[in-house]
């Protein structure tokens, strides 16, 4: 047998970069679960002690990516918490995506069923307003819409209205919009979350009806991004439209929601924010 039939077959692209992933998501680094030992030059440095190095980088970015998407949970964690968290995150959510942009949708639910952070009940729904609002701001411009020719449509309850890309719908049975405006940089005042929380829970909590939640509305005008309470009635309707359903089904389940409702006035309403922008 020759010498070269001896030798160790190389370690693929592809399963290096499998490798680095791993000891990069592995913990404590030793000599004998660091993966990409054998394709490391250790001469000068360990295989353990090179990728413990690329392991807290790339732990340390991600959480930072983590902290720019969701800055009002690590402000009601704190910082060293926050970190902790991602890091467990990290672990089992992995980065998909070269672009950071993309990563964090989990998060919400991760909070939900994380251990040390059960007992904050509204985080979760904190950080769904978080990432909502990071999607709005981040979407594509609608597209021109020349809204004289509504005019000319004799069968306006069969149009099917559109949203703009950057709308998105949430409710939930706690003051999430409060509690994310008083977390904003430069909002001095003084806002007790725990005890308006509390309140909510005693209130709502065990009684989950549509009429005690809060309805809203994250949308986006030019640069800025707007979180928007709305009524029940008026988040039902772009709710139908955001499902497809024409003007007539979407005007049916609203005023289910709220019999007294102005549907021309929402209507005008959300075509001149820009919610609504267009039609087929």
């Amino acid at each position: 047998m020759s010498n070269s039939a001896n030798l160790a077959k190389p370690t693929t692209l592809a399963q290096m970069q499998r490798n680095f992933i791993s000891d990069c998501l592995s913990g404590r680094l030793t000599q004998d679960n660091t993966l990409m030992a054998k394709d490391i030059d250790s001469r000068s440095i360990s295989a353990q002690g090179l990728m413990g190095i690329y392991q807290n980088s790339g732990i340390a970015n991600i959480s930072q990516a983590l902290s720019l998407t969701y800055p009002v949970i690590e402000k009601l964690v704190g910082e060293d918490f926050f970190r902790a968290t991602c890091g467990q995150y990290i672990a089992v959510n992995w980065p998909k995506s070269g672009n950071m942009d993309d990563y964090g949708s989990e998060f919400p639910d991760f909070l939900a069923q994380f251990e040390h952070a059960k007992h904050l009940v509204y985080l979760k729904d904190v950080a769904r307003l978080e990432w909502i609002f990071h999607l709005s701001s981040l979407a594509e411009d609608a597209n021109f819409t020349d809204w004289s020719t509504l005019a000319q449509v004799t069968e306006i309850l069969q149009l099917q209205f559109l949203l703009a890309p950057s709308v998105n719908l949430i409710n939930s049975i706690f003051p999430i919009d409060e509690i994310w405006q008083f977390n904003q940089s430069g909002n001095s005042s003084d806002f007790d979350v725990k005890a308006v929380v509390n309140i909510n829970i005693n209130d709502t909590f065990n009684d989950k009806s549509e009429d005690k939640m809060i309805h809203l509305l994250v949308f986006r005008q030019a640069l800025k991004t707007i979180i928007m309470p709305i009524s029940i009635g008026e988040f039902s309707l772009l709710q139908a439209i955001e499902q497809g359903q024409n003007f007539e089904q979407a005007i049916i389940i609203a005023t289910t929601q709220q019999a007294e409702f102005s549907i021309d006035n929402c209507l005008k309403k959300f075509i001149e924010l820009g919610v609504i922008s267009g039609f087929s």
